[in-house]
């Protein structure tokens, strides 16, 4: 690296001699292939100019279109030739395809040389064409090159808009080159609008895609950039690093040599390394001016000019001064016809997408009307053939109707009444037959229970010692009741009032809390562990009643089908949507015919004595299922028998 000093680190004459010649062969073998490569495509376009059927051939379509990007970024007017000799041929062929990609690249190239209005007028023609045939990488590329005229005169919002369009295109073709260079553009955007941390993000996408393909010109491309968007952060030394690749880089072409050499230069200039400055400021130029870059030129002539003036060597800096005073002059009034010529062909562009759009409804229209006039003729000679005939039914077909009509109405509004109240009473009579088996069968044990320990403790003929066993006991059966009429009043409203939810944000693991403290004392009695594990606040949407009722009656059911000396814990996961709750016991566990009907099925059928011979109503679960649903969560059960439960309940994220 030019003018570049590092202490410490010294090397012998022979070594450098030897990495120079290294580097001189690799450099020359790349040069020679791409050499080899143009020089290939114009013998067999000349082989193929010398051949008869070359105007009628397509492939020599192909072929120009291939030579015009072989030159695009090292010999523009040579890329431009090719372009429109392909085009003069497809035009003559009647070649639509090619037509569309032969206007791609004259619009790519002229943006290259600078000539923006024709560069958009090229792209304008190749979407037209591009939309006749549904061609959609030709549309995108249309997009593309739009777009990247509009970032040119300094519309970054219109160029957002199109490099927007042009990538889902591209992004539907899976055409990855494409999104890669694409995502650069986007990068240049937001860069020249001052949004350059922005534009790292995709500029660093581009560069992945270019380092996945081996895409030597996009990652030159991307480091360039890079380094310009570091410059406009003030980050100088990582610019120069950056630039300092590409200069270095046997596979830039001689635009981004220049540019590299120039954003060196610039940088330069900021460190006050004046001399570095004009050194890098001179080969930019020198490339600027055989590449024919005008914009490049500008700069590298003003970065002249300072540094020179800042080396207090101001005769070198008014001669630069000049010059760049007259390349100003000469762009900016070139600029200024430019954009003139732009608003126009952009409003012609605008009357002409109207102007389509009024003759494809037009068109429309007209078909239309044919079609409604022949419907009509039709329509009008069955109408005279058959009029007599209808007009004599009619009268009497409609008076029948309408009495049919109303009477089966009558008898469907009568048959829906009589649907509905047989359901409900069905419902009711259900519900009836439930509460009365659970009072006589289910809790007639319990009552007679307590009712015998209320005897034992009146007659006084407990021992003291027994007194705590049986006040123990008495305390198990009365929670054991509680629970269960809570259940079956709470079921029993729900089945026929319908459960009603008011959803608010709240940290479930609160709420889990005050039903743990509760259900500690049952846990206690049969020297069960509760564990409740969390790590900071879980915020939910749901029902604060509702939460309680579910995770009162899974804590519950775990107690009770969990041995002494057993284990319950309650733990939580979460992904973007939910926070699930998990009760996890090592008790008696379930048969999985009987897991299939949990949610399903109350009563007799689905409930079951406890480890302490502890009773149910078997409705508990229901229960849980219409309260989970109400909250709009989800639940589910693993379990097997002798390896324990676990039931996860899911509830909406705040």
């Amino acid at each position: 690296m030019l003018g570049v000093h590092q202490p410490g680190i010294m090397h012998s004459g022979s070594i450098l001699m030897r990495f120079f010649f290294i580097w001189l062969l690799i450099f020359n073998g790349f040069i020679t292939l791409a050499q080899t490569k143009k020089g290939e495509l114009i013998a067999k376009w000349q082989n193929a100019k010398s051949q008869k059927s070359y105007p009628s051939d397509t492939g020599s379509v192909v072929l120009l279109n291939k030579l015009s990007d072989q030159y695009l970024y090292n010999h523009a007017d040579s890329a431009l030739y090719f372009a429109k000799q392909a085009l003069q041929l497809a035009v003559a062929q009647k070649y639509i395809m090619g037509q569309a990609v032969s206007l791609n690249n004259i619009s790519k190239t002229y943006y290259v040389l600078g000539d923006y209005v024709s560069s958009l007028d090229a792209s304008d023609k190749s979407l037209n064409i591009s939309n006749q045939i549904k061609y959609r990488s030709g549309i995108a590329g249309a997009y593309q090159i739009m777009a990247l005229v509009y970032l040119a005169q300094d519309k970054t919002e219109d160029a957002l808009t199109n490099f927007t369009r042009a990538l889902k295109i591209f992004t539907r073709l899976n055409d990855l080159p494409r999104i890669g260079k694409i995502y650069f553009d986007i990068g240049i955007c937001y860069d020249e609008s001052g949004r350059s941390e922005k534009a790292f993000y995709y500029l660093n996408k581009a560069t992945d895609i270019a380092n996945r393909l081996h895409d030597n010109e996009l990652l030159t491309m991307t480091l360039n950039r890079t380094g310009e968007a570091n410059f406009h952060l003030k980050n100088y030394q990582t610019a120069l690093d950056y630039y300092q690749q590409v200069a270095g880089s046997q596979f830039a072409s001689n635009w981004e040599i220049d540019f590299a050499y120039s954003g060196m230069a610039q940088t330069y200039y900021k460190l006050g390394a004046y001399d570095k400055a004009v050194i890098n400021a001179q080969k930019s130029l020198s490339l600027a001016k055989k590449v024919k870059s005008a914009g490049d030129v500008l700069r590298t002539l003003e970065i002249l000019s300072e540094s020179y003036a800042a080396e207090k060597d101001y005769k070198h800096a008014y001669d630069y001064h000049v010059q760049l005073k007259k390349l100003n002059d000469s762009v900016f009034n070139t600029e200024k016809d430019q954009e003139v010529n732009y608003l126009h062909l952009k409003q012609q562009q605008a009357d002409n997408v109207r102007l389509r759009n009024d003759i494809a409804a037009e068109k429309a229209k007209i078909a239309f009307n044919r079609k409604l006039f022949i419907f009509r003729n039709v329509l009008t000679v069955c109408a005279i053939i058959f009029a007599f005939i209808i007009i004599r039914n009619t009268r009497h077909a409609k008076a029948l109707n309408k009495v049919l009509q109303q009477q089966n109405t009558d008898i469907a509004l009568q048959k829906e009444e009589i649907s509905k109240q047989k359901e409900e009473l069905h419902e009711i009579n259900h519900t009836k037959d439930q509460l009365f088996s659970v009072i006589s069968h289910d809790l007639r044990s319990p009552f007679a229970a307590i009712l015998q320990t209320m005897d034992l403790v009146r007659s006084g003929d407990i021992p003291a010692d027994e007194q705590a066993i049986v006040l123990n006991n008495f305390y198990q059966q009365v929670s054991m009741v509680t629970l269960m009429v809570n259940n079956l009043l709470i079921w029993a409203n729900s089945q026929q009032a319908g459960i009603k939810s008011s959803l608010i944000a709240l940290n479930i693991t609160n709420a889990v809390d005050e039903v743990v403290a509760v259900s500690n004392f049952l846990a206690k009695n049969k020297n069960i562990t509760l564990y409740h594990r969390y790590d900071g606040e879980k915020q939910v949407l749901a029902d604060l009643d509702h939460i309680k009722i579910i995770i009162q009656n899974l804590i519950g059911n775990a107690i009770k089908f969990t041995p002494k000396g057993g284990a319950i814990e309650i733990y939580y996961t979460e992904d973007e949507n939910y926070i699930a709750v998990h009760v996890k016991d090592n008790g008696r566990g379930i048969s999985s015919e009987k897991v299939g009907k949990l949610f399903k099925v109350t009563g007799k059928e689905i409930s079951g004595y406890g480890t302490d011979n502890e009773a149910g109503a078997g409705i508990g679960l229901a229960l849980i299922r219409r309260f989970v649903d109400t909250n709009d969560g989800k639940i589910d059960v693993r379990s097997k028998p002798g390896g324990g439960s676990e039931f996860t309940v899911y509830f909406k994220r705040a």
